[in-house]
């Protein structure tokens, strides 16, 4: 059985950021439920993770643990997330604040986050 694609996310980072970005909450799940599923479904969590690791000059993997990856990308990549998503640029926002704010919960402060932009990927 695999783990839900929210599993990685905390109730109250969501709310907070749902807050601060004014984005209704069950939106933002919706939304981060959508970029997960993405995932997991082209090419796969474990597979797209393995993929950057060796493409990008710098290692993008900053925290792991059996179920979550926490990653700092280039931004371009979060330029193809939300094209493939259609979302607008505040959805767009949202998504990023929620997954930098759960990033730092996760693996805490790293100047890696302010260079690049923060990743959390539930592990399937």
């Amino acid at each position: 059985m695999s783990r839900p694609p929210l599993a990685a996310f905390d109730d109250g980072i969501l709310a907070t950021v749902s807050d601060e970005n004014d984005i209704e909450e069950n939106a933002l799940r919706a939304l981060a439920t959508a970029h997960q599923n993405g995932v997991r479904d082209l090419p796969g969590v474990d597979d797209i993770v393995y993929e950057w690791r060796n493409q990008f000059h710098q290692d993008p993997l900053v925290h792991r643990t059996e179920s979550v990856y926490v990653l700092a990308i280039q931004p371009h990549v979060w330029d193809e997330f939300g094209d493939s998503l259609g979302v607008t640029d505040a959805e767009l926002a949202a998504l990023r604040a929620l997954h930098d704010r759960q990033a730092r919960a996760l693996a805490g402060e790293t100047s890696r986050f302010d260079a690049d932009h923060a990743l959390v990927l539930t592990r399937p």
